[in-house]
């Protein structure tokens, strides 16, 4: 199983052939709540039909809720490696769902070592 980062989706959205590669290979792709609100917070957003589309395009895979334990776990990981929040509740959510995280920031992630984390492309 493979946790997508917001990057990826990003890149996607924007057209990235690589990313159009990976997304047509992979299976199993789960995503957190946290790389909804990233997406939906960018400016492009703004436009109604814009959002709806980035809204359909998630409802294609499973997205991981922000709850308990995840924020507890979250919360560890920031405290234990100094890293954002929206990182540390991402990166508990590839943990608590046994999943392998997938990002082009992998400096961002690779020093939690609960993790695995993958760079795609």
């Amino acid at each position: 199983m493979k946790l997508v980062d917001t990057d990826i989706f990003i890149d996607l959205l924007r057209g990235f052939g690589p990313s159009l590669s990976f997304f047509g290979e992979e299976e199993e792709i789960i995503f957190s709540a946290v790389t909804e609100a990233e997406l939906l917070s960018g400016q492009q957003c703004k436009d109604a039909v814009i959002r709806e589309r980035v809204l359909h395009f998630l409802s294609q895979f499973e997205k991981i809720t922000v709850g308990n334990p995840l924020v507890q776990i979250a919360a560890d990981f920031r405290r234990k490696y100094g890293i954002a929040l929206p990182d540390a509740l991402i990166a508990a959510s590839a943990f608590v769902n046994n999943a392998t995280l997938i990002t082009r920031n992998v400096k961002d992630f690779q020093k939690i070592r609960e993790i695995k984390v993958e760079k795609p492309y």
